[in-house]
């Protein structure tokens, strides 16, 4: 009886052992399929990097030309930042010649951090102009400033978007849910890299002056840009809209 008494007790357990250990095992089951699927959410939600345009810009320094940088636009990331940007690029709009960024300057330059221009109003940073009228609202934070490259709107604090715009010279990402990124340089990256080492003031004002002395857009078929790169890739045959 006494043995029978013992067995009995060691087989309940047992049991206690053994679903003890399923019900651990079933909790880290559950909780490695919830590390997964939080994973897989995760990359489903970074946005595909597809090139819809491409914006060209032909610079001087001190009127010696130095080379062209071609930025790719995330069109459908960012299709209002994009459509300014690109608009401003194509220039002339609304028949205006000086409603665009051709003949316009770099008004500024943080070495090993960023170059700036845009300013198709003043010139010196302290204006700019959309083809909304007024500034427009920050569209989308989808995109980090991870890379060197990266364009990203500039700006006054919160939705103060215009025509000012920058290029990391490095990985940024304190600029993450502050600026909006829309383009990357895919061709000419060491030309933006030559603007980031002209000699400036205290302010940051190239000392001798950076001009876009011609820029434009080109219209191609949508390919996917892969993160962190510089270059191109499945090219397609290109139109220009110059």
């Amino acid at each position: 009886m006494a043995k029978l008494f013992e067995l009995t007790i060691a087989v309940v357990l047992g049991l206690c052992l053994v679903t003890h250990t399923i019900a651990a095992s079933d909790d880290k089951g559950k909780k490695d399929d919830k590390d997964k699927k939080d994973k897989d959410s995760e990359e489903e939600e970074e946005p595909k990097l597809l090139v819809t345009k491409k914006a060209w810009f032909d610079v001087e320094i001190d009127d010696e030309p130095i080379g062209r940088f071609v930025v790719g636009l995330f069109g459908e990331v960012a299709p209002i930042t994009v459509a300014n940007f690109a608009a401003l690029a194509r220039g002339n709009y609304r028949m205006d010649p000086k409603f665009g960024y051709k003949n316009t300057y770099i008004h500024r330059v943080v070495q090993d951090h960023v170059i700036q221009g845009g300013d198709i109003t003043v010139g010196d940073g302290t204006g700019g102009k959309s083809i909304y009228g007024a500034d427009f609202a920050d569209e989308t934070f989808d995109l980090s400033h991870d890379d060197k490259g990266w364009v990203s709107m500039a700006n006054a604090g919160p939705d103060s978007n215009n025509s000012q715009f920058f290029v990391t010279l490095q990985p940024a990402r304190f600029l993450d849910k502050r600026h909006v990124a829309f383009g990357k340089v895919i061709e000419g990256m060491d030309v933006v890299e030559k603007i980031g080492e002209v000699d400036v003031d205290d302010f940051g004002r190239p000392k001798k002056p950076v001009l876009i002395k011609d820029c434009g857009v080109q219209h191609t078929h949508p390919y996917e840009l892969k993160p962190k790169s510089n270059t191109e890739g499945n090219k397609k045959s290109d139109k220009s809209d110059k």
